[in-house]
């Protein structure tokens, strides 16, 4: 039973590691490779993954659309891991919050629940979408 307690915990861990290192790499792609003004902020979905591929890999129509079957297809699966792993995601994510509570002062945690509440918000926007994309 421990043994298949710390394989999932070590399952879950590398799939939230790797969803940090994708967020840190496309954060460092586009502060140096995006101008920031080319897209409004906070908007970077499909259609954006394949018109920007597709620009700077000059595409063809053929490639362009298997891009999108391609990106379509990812999407859904990376969308059904986060369904499956969501549940053990928040409660690490609930006790490691408690922990940090426990090493603020009143003033410091006031900020970290305004932070956590920002970070809330913006996970419940991206998981809604951000319109027609």
């Amino acid at each position: 039973m421990r043994s298949k307690t710390s394989a999932t915990l070590m399952l879950v861990l590398t799939f939230v590691l790797g969803g940090i290192a994708g967020a840190i790499s496309e954060h460092l792609f586009d502060t140096r490779f995006k101008s920031a003004a080319a897209r409004p902020p906070g908007r970077f979905g499909p259609r954006d993954i394949v018109e920007d591929m597709s620009k700077d890999l000059k595409l063809n129509p053929e490639q362009k659309e298997k891009l999108k079957g391609i990106v379509q297809q990812s999407r859904e699966r990376y969308r059904a891991l986060s369904v499956q792993f969501r549940p053990q995601y928040n409660t690490i994510r609930n006790e490691t919050n408690q922990e940090i509570r426990q090493i603020l002062t009143d003033e410091q945690r006031s900020r970290f629940d305004a932070i956590v509440k920002d970070v809330d918000e913006r996970h419940k926007t991206r998981e809604r979408g951000p319109g027609p994309n």
